[in-house]
C-alpha cells in the first residue's frame, strides 16, 4: 500500500512538473508569413556587416556560437569579418551581388542558399567571381541570427 501511495504521489508531482518542462523547451516560432523575408534581410545585413557597413553590428546578426567556412578554412565568431574588413582596408576590392535565395523556415530554424556574383582582387587585377553560399539561421531574442555561413568559389562557367 505504501508503494502505491508513493508511486501515486510521484505521479502527481510529475504530472504537475511535466507541463512546465514541456513549456520551457517549446521554441517561440516567428510569424511564418514574415519569417522568410526577415531571414533574407538578415543575410543581406550580414554581408553589409562583413564589409564594415550598415546599421547592424556583426555581433547583433550572429549567434554566440557562429562559425563559417570560407577559402577552405573555418572561422570562429567574427574572425571572417575581421579578415574581410582588413583586406578591404588594405585595398582589396570585393564586390557582391546576392542572387535569389532559396530559403526554408521551420519554426525557429531557417536555412538559405544562393549564388553570389561579383568581383574580387587588388586593382587593377580585379576579376569576376561567382560564389555558392549558404547559411543556417536561428530565431533568438526576437530576431533571426546567422549561426553558420558557408561560401565557396564556383567553377568558372
Amino acid at each position: 500500500m505504501k508503494i502505491f501511495q508513493s508511486l501515486s504521489g510521484m505521479a502527481t508531482v510529475l504530472a504537475l512538473l511535466l507541463p512546465c518542462a514541456t513549456h520551457a523547451q517549446t521554441p517561440q516560432c516567428p510569424d511564418p508569413a514574415e519569417a522568410r523575408l526577415e531571414v533574407e534581410q538578415t543575410i543581406r545585413d550580414f554581408f553589409d556587416a562583413l564589409r564594415g557597413e550598415g546599421e547592424a553590428s556583426f555581433e547583433s546578426l550572429t549567434t554566440s556560437s557562429m562559425y563559417s567556412f570560407d577559402v577552405g578554412e573555418r572561422f570562429e565568431g567574427r574572425a571572417l569579418a575581421d579578415v574581410i574588413i582588413g583586406a578591404l582596408e588594405d585595398g582589396v576590392e570585393i564586390n557582391w551581388t546576392l542572387g535569389p535565395m532559396d530559403t526554408a523556415v521551420r519554426c525557429d530554424v531557417a536555412w538559405s542558399q544562393w549564388e553570389n556574383t561579383g568581383s574580387a582582387g587588388t586593382p587593377p587585377d580585379v576579376a569576376p567571381v561567382r560564389w555558392l553560399e549558404s547559411a543556417v539561421l536561428v530565431y533568438e531574442e526576437g530576431r533571426w541570427k546567422v549561426d553558420f555561413f558557408h561560401s565557396q568559389r564556383a567553377r568558372p562557367e
